[in-house]
């Protein structure tokens, strides 16, 4: 079977845009990862790697050897020859970057032994590394500048400029000791590089030619020619961040996505990873656009599961590929709205023939615990500010209030608005208002089959996954190739063998991803006090959240207002929710991005305990209390709160109120009372009206907010942005959260508690 296939209708050639080992002398150039060239070049190559060599020139056998890590690298030397000559040196090596990357600065310490001397010189020889501009790299060396030993060293200057003209060619120019001065030629054609060496003036008089070539996606491999036509050298370099230029030929590519996508990877213990992370996700489309040879690209989402947040920022990456020229068919074996928000603007959507296709709208509910609770015998005695704070009716009501009804009625059809319009664009025929209509219609229908779904136009035709490639042949190319396949690449975090001279801004990333509580207060506070040592220019606060606790909420607010002092500028993306506690945190930053159909808002608070006395006295249990103050048994649970009691609690929820309004002013410029009138007292909303009310600031997702960073931090358009993601952890489910939290309530049931947390509201993505 053929299981890759060259598509002659889109080959590409392409450029294997990797180092040359065989040049490692010129100093301008990152060559032999620095080991043994530059020491500069050690950091400027930003991979870890390793590095073999063999050369036999005028009698000369030379072998190298050599690793290198982020920052630091290891390498060892032998030559020798019939005459006597017999020499080996080991090599110690460190590099840094400096004023984003635009300095590279390294050093290496040598232990040199000869069969001239006996004993060992050592020597250390530093190195410099300049790129004022992306095709321009400056650079010098001194090898030898300290030494301490029986052979006194030379000390020997080197420096050298290099310019790129493109990716295909470049020029470099290279004296050393400022006697021998040498030119190289650099070509990228069709998959290899060639380097052209020729003498320009001094004593060296010999020209060489390399031809390097990647090997897969990690190993280069260069054979080096000298200037007698013989080829009497090459070495094999491997790095551990992919070449995304390393494939020659077109390739179909499949693209798992068969598990939950979620903004922050889950992991179950020993049991490994139970989800994939989003970074991980935007890594891997990061490679496909970087690499011309994924022309056709199979997204698989069988077995996919999301919010529409990450589902909305694959969409975003699809459009990135088709605006490369790239074509995308998705794969669906469940045919629901979240699936299909994904593939909204693939070029074809193809569904497993028995696939069920759900298309219900958007529903939720509440349970209501508080006639069990009356049987039991427990009271939950909860104090709220704000009418439509809905998280804590289960426990104190018996059914929805008419205000929370209405918001959540609302909040639903303005989500589901978006929805459908998005997906109204996929269907054949009709204006979109139209084609929306459709939709409706469709949604009176319980259950659709997968045919369905292709009648309708949400799907192009039915297959099973391994027809797919030959499908896309024939569909794209007119080439009927029934037994083609695909490579699959799974999203990972492998980084990108990245050789751009361009510089690079650091941004820290934190995500506040689930219930807001104190494991993770501890661990953000923890990062955020890190953070204005890291070298960072601006902060990207990703939050997928609920809310949580109330006062965790608020000092984690307060750490982000503190990073003002470093002039560290913060913005917000708000994905699927950002809500109560996360609402209160998003206005610590300088701007608040969020998707269309977020869920915003929820500004209030409620808290109490529980009051099981009248458990304890069905079961025959008495407690007898002993205080030295009236109310020094307030927050046990075997008794209710007194008026006096309540009245303190409200006080001290009207009070954060009134601070949860005012955080709210002061981060979005809405007066304090329109906040409290309008769009307190728990009202949620989606985040286009959340827009228009002026609660946040900006609509889109997270590319939109690096934008936001962009401008915020006054990064240059020309200047990547390098994300320097902190440590992040799911949290643990805090109380009243949902149905699988009365444990934990009962659990907690000692304390009085105070929460800012709206609970999940929409079910059936």
């Amino acid at each position: 079977m053929m299981r890759k296939i060259v598509i002659p209708l889109f080959s590409i050639s392409v450029s294997a845009f990797a180092y040359l080992p065989g040049e490692a002398g010129f100093v301008s150039l990152e060559g032999a990862h620095g080991i043994f060239g530059n020491p500069a070049g050690l950091s400027a190559l930003d991979s870890k790697g390793a590095l073999v060599s063999y050369n036999f020139d005028d009698g000369i056998t030379e072998f190298r050897v050599g690793g290198n890590l982020d920052r630091i690298g290891a390498g060892f030397e032998y030559r020798f020859n019939e005459k006597g000559m017999d020499e080996s040196r080991w090599n110690l090596t460190h590099g840094f970057p400096l004023f984003d990357r635009s300095v590279f600065w390294g050093g290496r310490i040598t232990a040199f032994r000869s069969a001239d001397f006996e004993g060992t010189e050592w020597t250390y020889s530093p190195g410099l590394l300049i790129r004022p501009f992306r095709m321009l790299s400056l650079g010098y060396s001194c090898e030898n500048l300290l030494y301490f030993g029986p052979a006194s060293m030379e000390r020997i200057h080197n420096a050298g400029a290099t310019i790129r003209l493109g990716d295909a060619f470049g020029v470099s120019y290279d004296v050393e000791n400022w006697k021998e001065h040498r030119l190289l030629l650099e070509l990228s054609l069709l998959g290899f590089r060639f380097g052209f060496k020729m003498p320009l003036y001094g004593d060296d008089d010999e020209y060489s030619l390399t031809i390097s070539m990647p090997l897969g996606g990690h190993l280069d491999a260069s054979l080096k020619i000298f200037d007698d036509f013989l080829p009497k050298g090459g070495s094999i370099g491997f790095h551990a961040a992919r070449s995304a230029r390393a494939t020659r030929s077109a390739q179909i590519v499949r693209v798992p996505l068969n598990m939950d996508v979620t903004e922050v990877e889950k992991n179950m213990f020993f049991l490994g990873a139970s989800s994939i992370g989003l970074m991980k996700v935007r890594n891997l489309f990061e490679h496909l656009l970087r690499d011309p040879s994924s022309r056709l690209v199979v997204l698989d989402f069988s077995g996919y599961s999301a919010n529409l947040a990450i589902s909305e920022e694959i969409n975003r990456y699809v459009k990135k590929l088709k605006a490369r020229g790239g074509l995308v068919i998705a794969y669906m074996d469940d045919v629901r709205p979240s699936v299909l928000m994904a593939a909204a603007n693939v070029d074809r959507i193809v569904v497993e023939p028995s696939a069920h296709f759900t298309w219900l709208g958007l529903g939720g509910g509440l349970t209501f615990y508080k006639g069990l609770l009356d049987k039991l015998g427990v009271k939950v005695e909860f104090l709220r500010h704000g009418a439509y704070k809905s998280a804590v009716e289960p426990y104190t009501a018996d059914s929805m209030s008419v205000e929370t009804r209405e918001n959540v009625g609302t909040l639903y059809k303005d989500v589901w608005e978006v929805i459908r319009r998005r997906l109204a664009g996929r269907l054949r025929n009709g204006s979109v208002s139209v084609n929306a209509e459709k939709l409706d219609e469709l949604a009176q229908k319980p259950v659709i089959t997968a045919n369905g779904a292709k009648k309708v136009g949400l799907a192009d035709t039915l297959l099973y996954i391994d027809q797919v490639p030959g499908y896309a042949l024939k569909t794209f190319f007119g080439i009927d190739v029934p037994y083609a396949g695909f490579r699959t690449w799974t999203p990972s975090d492998a980084k990108i063998f990245d050789e751009s001279w361009r510089h690079r801004s650091k941004v820290a990333l934190l995500n506040i991803n689930g219930t807001i509580n104190s494991r993770m207060e501890e661990s953000i506070l923890e990062n955020l006090r890190k953070l204005p040592g890291m070298g960072v220019k601006a902060l990207l606060l990703r939050i997928s959240s609920p809310g949580g606790n109330a006062i965790a909420s608020d000092k984690i607010w307060g750490a982000l207002k503190n990073l003002n002092k470093f002039k560290i500028p913060i913005v917000a993306s708000i994905g699927s929710v950002g809500a109560s506690g996360a609402y209160y945190i998003a206005c610590g930053a300088d701007k608040i991005i969020a998707e269309p159909f977020a869920i915003v808002g929820s500004i209030g608070i409620y808290g109490g305990k529980i009051d099981a006395s009248g458990l304890m006295q069905k079961i025959g249990l008495k407690v007898e209390t002993v205080k030295t103050n009236d109310y020094s048994d307030a927050r046990s649970f075997m008794r209710p709160w007194t008026d006096v009691e309540k009245a303190a609690l409200q006080e001290y929820m009207d009070d954060f109120y009134n601070r949860f309004t005012g955080v709210v002013s002061q981060a979005t410029g809405i007066d304090q009372a329109v906040v409290d009138s309008l769009y307190g007292g728990g009202r949620v909303m989606v985040g286009w009206k959340a827009k228009e009310a002026g609660l946040v600031h900006g609509l889109g997702g997270f590319d939109d907010a690096l934008d936001e960073v962009r401008k915020l931090a006054d990064i240059p358009k020309s200047t990547e942005i390098e994300l320097l993601q902190l440590n992040t952890e799911d949290s643990f489910v805090v109380p009243f959260a949902n149905t699988k939290s009365l444990g934990n309530f009962i659990r907690d049931m000692e304390r009085t508690q105070f929460w800012a947390i709206e609970p999940a509201l929409v079910d059936g993505y």
